[in-house]
């Protein structure tokens, strides 16, 4: 085959056992092809999920952490996890290829790329279960879960192009490979099923949702609070995430007049009138005054935002 960066990733070879077994329009390709864009992807993915709760659980206030009421089934989850920790790097060490089956004396660059993700996805996995033991967060653990799943719908595409070709494997290797999608199946499904028991965090209580008869409703954490909107970045505009901590505590509770925020001072009726007269009277001492100059003036950039989602919105409202 012709040399390039792609060859030398791969190495394929021209009539090995894969290409003469395996039906697939990648040919000598299929195993680098499956490899990366299956085992690969699906491992970054849980991995960068990982990483990210991680960095979540260590950011994320105090108020908003919880206890595991028992350890025990995140002990069970940590061996599972240990175990797809080890056997990639037990691979990797001992040289046990699952796609070399045509004499090739190391590993191609592929198969060393993604034992090295594999490993990593999965240590970080075992590093979120360890800390969920000393505190845990309701945050991003589905994703966490979804994630999982994405890796289990991998293995079971690689299970699919190595059982076919069991004959050409020594019993290690077949039961490493198996072993492997074992535990990764046996955690997802105790990942999936898993609805932990949460107590307070030390020093802190649960919230729990109260009857509007009988509420004792309380402002928002630091009193009265301006709307953040202003100070807000510019996708957490797009989102609305600024108002997340008043969602969130609309989710608790029933939100009465003093857990809202206090307006800004530019969204306050009588600044605005205020600005607007002063800006009106400078344009009414002009030759031509222009009330369209002074609202401009009055508003800038809000005004004419404002008037172009107007347009935005009319349009489907008129021909739609």
């Amino acid at each position: 085959m012709a040399s390039g960066p792609l060859d030398w990733y791969c190495r394929p070879v021209a009539n090995g056992t894969w290409a003469k077994t395996v039906d697939s329009t990648f040919g000598a390709y299929t195993t680098c092809a499956v490899d990366s864009l299956v085992i690969s992807i699906s491992h970054s993915v849980l991995l960068g999920l990982c990483i990210f709760r991680i960095w979540l659980m260590n950011k994320i206030s105090k108020a908003r952490r919880y206890r595991l009421s028992s350890n025990c089934y995140n002990y069970m989850l940590g061996l599972l996890a240990c175990y797809c920790t080890a056997e990639p790097l037990l691979r990797l060490v001992m040289g046990i290829s699952i796609f070399n089956l045509d004499g090739e004396t190391s590993f191609a660059p592929f198969e060393m790329v993604s034992l090295i993700i594999e490993a990593l996805a999965w240590c970080s996995m075992l590093i979120m279960i360890c800390l969920e033991t000393k505190f845990y967060i309701r945050e991003f653990r589905w994703y966490v879960r979804f994630g999982v799943i994405y890796v289990l719908v991998g293995d079971a595409v690689i299970l699919n192009l190595i059982i076919p070709m069991r004959d050409y494997y020594n019993r290690i290797t077949l039961y490493l490979s198996i072993s492997m999608v074992f535990c990764q199946a046996l955690f997802g499904i105790l990942i999936l099923v898993y609805i932990p028991n949460l107590d307070p965090y030390p020093g802190y209580t649960i919230m729990q949702p109260e009857f509007v008869d009988n509420a004792e409703y309380e402002a928002l954490p630091g009193g009265e609070h301006v709307c953040p909107e202003r100070n807000a970045s510019i996708l957490s505009r797009i989102y609305f995430g600024w108002m997340t901590p008043l969602l969130q505590l609309g989710y608790k509770k029933p939100i009465t007049e003093k857990d809202v925020w206090k307006l800004d001072t530019w969204d306050q009726t009588e600044i605005l009138i205020e600005k607007f007269q002063r800006c009106w009277i400078e344009e009414s001492q002009r030759s031509k005054p222009w009330l369209l100059r002074a609202l401009n003036n009055s508003f800038g950039g809000r005004f004419w935002l404002g008037g172009l989602f107007k347009v935005l919105n009319s349009f489907p409202l008129l021909y739609g």
